[in-house]
């Protein structure tokens, strides 16, 4: 997988070999979900988050999976199967974590759309996510 996310995470691992347990954890659940993502496996993305997760957006609370399998629907279906080439995808600039929280900002190319700027936090518990949080200016459309 060539997946800047997982590029990213896995050269934080290399070269900080002193994480402890719960970072460890947290970089390989943020991996997971980054795989599922990219694939368009909703099945697995949905699979990452606790039952009692929630997602906030500035399009409002997704509480629970049902809620949270909604908003992913959209963004699956906008990003498509990023890994076989049905959009550009996701590119990381920072990612910062401390234990169980992981901070990213990013930009991002859709099948229609570029955002210039997004950040994303995860609160990951056991391997689970519990809180994520999405935030992005306004897409403009590709031209």
């Amino acid at each position: 997988m060539n997946s800047a996310y997982t590029q990213q995470a896995e050269r934080v691992k290399e070269t900080k070999p002193d994480l402890s347990g719960q970072e460890r954890n947290t970089l390989d659940t943020f991996n997971r979900h980054v795989t599922a993502f990219q694939t368009a496996d909703l099945n697995a993305v949905l699979n990452d988050f606790s039952d009692n997760a929630i997602v906030i957006t500035q399009d409002g609370v997704f509480q629970g999976k049902a809620h949270i399998r909604t908003l992913y629907e959209n963004l699956l279906q906008e990003f498509g199967n990023i890994n076989a080439g049905d959009s550009p995808g996701i590119m990381v600039d920072a990612m910062h974590y401390h234990g169980d929280m992981l901070f990213i900002t990013w930009r991002a190319e859709s099948q229609r759309l570029k955002f210039p700027f997004g950040t994303d936090t995860f609160l990951i518990k056991g391997n689970k996510i519990e809180r994520q949080s999405i935030a992005f200016t306004p897409p403009q459309p590709k031209t």
